[in-house]
């Protein structure tokens, strides 16, 4: 996945605060369990220099009391070293230079343990063994720890590098649905001011003639309704003003936007049926004006040339009906998404079934929508007039 400059300064701001992090709690961990590990290394080894030094005094005082020879254990090998009262050697293979003082320590990589329990039994006054395997068993030790610490943190990497781009995938997604947006936004008012320019040119030229006051009308409108769904969507789609509502007539809501969008309709060759009995409800009318508007204008954009649209008002139930391309199934839940489009030939910025769901979220109407792919979509609005929620206020 391509990264633009923006998506790449947050991923690695993210990489950079994630693996400090993390290079932070690797670090204290590896340094908690070289401690713990060099400690009992430690004191594993005191155990078994303390039970050889033992080994070597019984081994004095019971050959003194039997009077029998005495002998040092075969397991011991030549590291130890037994002195008499005035320091000096009695038998060992010891040449270094003992501290008498403690009786564990190391040194030089070799550990140390001076004994006093023979009681001068054969003479034996201190036995001293070591252990020159000690800085081999630490040297492992940190090597081990240090290997775990960056496998460890290479897990961590791995991690971080995942969680970044699945952090990034949303991000990503509304980058492209804005940058999509500022495209289709162009592109949807590039076409009727150029055709409102071009019918002007032509009345200037004292070339008037009824098509082209018909592509005015028809640019006007299509402005005016780009700039009511920007308009609620960018500045009021949050609001519910108790001061806007009142009862509004959904029925002669439907019939002016069929009006509205009766050029539209008829260039493409689409034959609207319109059947409606009254339906009086309390709301915005600028609300309800948007909602049929986008519910229709959604129809006409989806549906083929030569097509038709059924519209419906029955019981307070809003239906439009169309013979356009449809939807797949899976695909029914993200239609109200903000942005999506169902199609990338047809015009719109993705934000008009937006805008439905939105005013039927506000006012508590019934959104439902069916269609079978190929063949064309049906949505209902149960507006409910007997049965309506109280309309919800958003600050």
């Amino acid at each position: 996945m391509a990264l633009n400059p923006y998506e790449k300064r947050s991923f690695y701001r993210f990489i950079v605060v994630y693996l400090g992090a993390g290079l932070l709690v690797v670090a204290a961990m590896s340094f908690l369990f070289y401690r713990i590990d060099t400690e009992s290394i430690r004191d594993r080894t005191f155990a078994d220099l303390r039970m050889l030094a033992t080994q070597i005094a019984t081994s004095a005082v019971d050959a003194q009391m039997r009077g029998t020879p005495f002998k040092v254990p075969d397991t011991i090998g030549c590291d130890y070293l037994l002195l008499d009262g005035r320091n000096r050697p009695i038998e060992g293979c010891l040449t270094e230079r003992m501290d008498l003082t403690r009786d564990f320590y190391i040194e030089n990589g070799c550990a140390y343990y001076v004994d006093r329990s023979a009681h001068g039994h054969l003479n034996i006054a201190y036995i001293i063994v070591r252990d020159c395997r000690y800085g081999e068993k630490i040297a492992a030790c940190a090597e081990r720890v240090a290997m775990m610490g960056l496998l460890a943190y290479g897990f961590i990497m791995l991690v971080g590098w995942y969680l970044g781009r699945l952090f990034l995938e949303p991000m990503r997604a509304k980058m492209e649905a804005m940058d999509r947006f500022i495209k289709d936004s162009t592109h949807e008012l590039n076409t009727p001011v150029t055709t409102m320019l071009l019918a002007l040119q032509k009345i200037e030229g004292k070339e008037c003639k009824p098509a082209h006051l018909e592509a005015l009308q028809m640019s006007g409108r299509l402005i005016a309704r780009i700039y009511e769904d920007l308009s609620f969507m960018l500045l009021r789609g949050n609001e519910l003003d108790k001061a806007h509502l009142k009862p509004v007539d959904v029925s002669s809501v439907v019939k002016e936007s069929v009006l509205f969008f009766s050029i539209l309709s008829e260039r493409k060759g689409i034959d609207v049926t319109v059947r409606t009995h009254s339906c009086i409800v309390e709301a915005d009318p600028h609300h309800i004006n948007l909602l049929v508007k986008n519910l229709l204008d959604n129809a006409i954009k989806y549906t083929r040339r030569g097509g038709r649209i059924s519209i419906t008002l029955e019981n307070c139930v809003l239906g439009v009906e169309d013979t356009g391309i449809g939807i797949a199934e899976e695909k029914l839940t993200a239609i109200f998404g903000r942005f999506h489009r169902e199609s990338d030939v047809e015009g719109g910025f993705g934000i008009g079934l937006s805008i439905v769901d939105k005013i039927c979220n506000m006012y508590g109407y019934g959104l439902r929508v069916t269609s079978e792919e190929g063949k064309g979509t049906l949505f209902n609005v149960d507006f409910d007039t007997m049965s309506q929620k109280k309309p919800k206020e958003r600050g």
